[in-house]
């Protein structure tokens, strides 16, 4: 445990430098999609009070006259510490989503990758309220203005790492928002933030986490931001109305894996389903093949809540007549 305390250290003085050093570099952004179409677009938010980019991906025939009046599933994808919204189509996640709707993994969806400011941990504070961005400003704008459905089973969001933090949390606080929750790689800790090394506590104003957690780190913050911390003390049945897929690599060089072996411990014990995977010798975030070897597995998760979903569709009551239980 005490390992993923102190490689948190290193996860916010290094990642700094990873988008600008490799993003460049390393770009894995698709020339073309065969089944969606992308648009990198703004929108204006009450919550953080200024206009936030978002990337939408819509399918080729979303203007077809014949689709006018279909609605589609939606995925809100968060990034991680120090990205943006365009870190998912330039690091090989847009080939991936592709990839998954051809092979039918996915049926076809609006897929959106919010921006959530570089170090916001998604959380709200007095002046900017991040996870209000998401649930309430960018929802509400992705509703109004595309053809998404309103049924919650076909619904998810999804992050990594900074970003898997924030999907998990949000999605246990909103369970009436999202049907499934999808995270990689995510920052997730003890439930105590007074065992949190020293030198982890003397990076909180350098690194600016103390606008998050205060300096030193306060109980209530750290317990509102945590998914443990939530997991274990949100109604039991808010937690078993979702589906729930998190992964972590092995080889995860920050450690957390065993973040994410706390947040399973605590599901289990609260018998909540949930699917679990330690990948074996995998990396971190987008390090080590990421893309290729967790992304096809959360697609299919979410894919089969949405096919599910589209294939019983809630019908509303008639006149008289009781909504069934």
């Amino acid at each position: 445990m005490r390992a993923i305390l102190l490689s948190t250290i290193a996860l916010l003085t290094f990642s700094a430098l990873l988008p600008a050093q490799r993003g460049r570099r390393e770009s894995r952004a698709p020339k073309e999609m065969e089944n969606f179409t992308f648009e990198d677009e703004r929108f204006a938010s009450k919550s953080v009070g200024k206009k936030m980019s978002f990337g939408i991906y819509l399918p080729k025939d979303y203007d077809d006259q014949a689709n006018a009046k279909k609605t589609l599933p939606l995925i809100i994808w968060l990034h991680g510490m120090f990205e943006d919204h365009m870190r998912f189509h330039r690091r090989g996640g847009a080939i991936e989503l592709d990839k998954a709707v051809t092979e039918g993994k996915l049926p076809p969806c609006i897929f959106v990758t919010a921006n959530g400011g570089r170090s916001s941990m998604y959380v709200n504070r007095e002046d900017e309220k991040w996870e209000d961005l998401i649930s309430k400003d960018l929802l509400d704008h992705i509703s109004a203005n595309y053809r998404v459905s309103k049924d919650r089973n076909q619904r998810a969001i999804m992050g990594i790492s900074m970003g898997g933090m924030g999907a998990l949390r949000i999605a246990f606080n909103n369970p009436a928002l999202f049907g499934a929750v999808g995270a990689h790689s995510s920052a997730v800790f003890a439930e105590d933030p007074e065992n949190l090394p020293p030198n982890l506590k003397n990076y909180a104003t350098r690194l600016g986490l103390d606008e998050v957690f205060g300096n030193p780190i306060k109980k209530e913050p750290w317990e509102k931001a945590n998914p443990v911390c939530i997991a274990s003390k949100c109604p039991l049945a808010d937690l078993k109305k979702l589906q729930i897929y998190f992964d972590a690599g092995s080889a995860d060089r920050y450690g957390f894996a065993d973040g994410n072996e706390l947040l399973h411990k605590c599901l289990e014990k609260r018998e909540v389903q949930h699917t679990w995977r330690l990948i074996k010798g995998g990396g971190h975030s987008w390090g080590n093949r990421f893309q290729h070897e967790t992304l096809p597995y959360s697609f299919t998760f979410v894919g089969n809540m949405f096919k599910k979903a589209i294939a019983s569709p809630k019908k509303k009551p008639g006149k008289g007549k009781k909504d069934p239980k």
